[in-house]
């Protein structure tokens, strides 16, 4: 769902050749794609986590294992960062920004996308049970407010360029039959969200999670 929602967005944003890392990518989903479209792209899968590294190595791309927090780059390295879905996870968020603010060239850019302030919620159940997903997902919080992302980018020289949306309700429900525990509405999941997922940077409605662009 993520790539097709940001697809558009990255390749609008990111040139051949330029020096990019991937934080919390796991196995370099989006990374694999992204060669694809620019094989002189110098990226890097970026994560903690072993097994995932190893999934991305078995895709010949270039991993990092290392903290978001404390990156193993030099100052002013990197042309593009991408921080898709991994702010919310992160207690100490401002030191998030400060390190990709740090690893960055002047004019160069972070892509970064996370739930709303509320999270995500999905219809047909509470916003309890709703609340409760966000939390198995890992979150440490919510989400954001498009303020309070300003306000983190601007203390560590980051100004947000773009904005945008995603995670629609179509796109919700269709994950939540995908969630259910019947193997019919399991099916009928599979087929919705096979449609849902290419109309994602199409259709913002009841879209509830962010897409920033910010500038060094």
């Amino acid at each position: 769902m993520r790539w097709y929602a940001l697809k558009k967005i990255l390749k609008s944003e990111i040139k051949d050749g330029s020096i990019t890392i991937d934080i919390g990518s796991y196995d370099g989903f989006i990374p694999y794609n992204l060669k694809n479209i620019f094989p002189n792209l110098n990226i890097t899968t970026v994560d903690i986590d072993k097994s995932g590294l190893q999934l991305a190595r078995n895709q010949r791309l270039n991993v990092l294992q290392a903290s978001a927090l404390e990156l193993p780059i030099r100052d002013n390295r990197v042309d593009v960062v991408l921080c898709l879905d991994i702010i919310e996870h992160v207690k100490e968020d401002s030191r998030l920004i400060k390190e990709i603010s740090r690893v960055l060239k002047k004019g160069g850019k972070v892509i970064l996308s996370t739930p709303m302030q509320n999270g995500i919620s999905f219809p047909l159940i509470s916003k309890e049970k709703s609340k409760i997903i966000n939390k198995n997902w890992g979150h440490v919080r919510m989400g954001y407010d498009l303020k309070e992302l300003e306000i983190l980018f601007k203390n560590d020289d980051l100004a947000i360029e773009k904005t945008s949306k995603y995670f629609n309700l179509f796109t919700k429900l269709a994950y939540l039959f995908l969630l259910s525990s019947y193997p019919i509405l399991n099916r009928v999941g599979r087929l919705l969200y096979g449609l849902t997922i290419k109309l994602e940077p199409y259709i913002k409605y009841k879209a509830e999670g962010h897409i920033i662009i910010g500038k060094k």
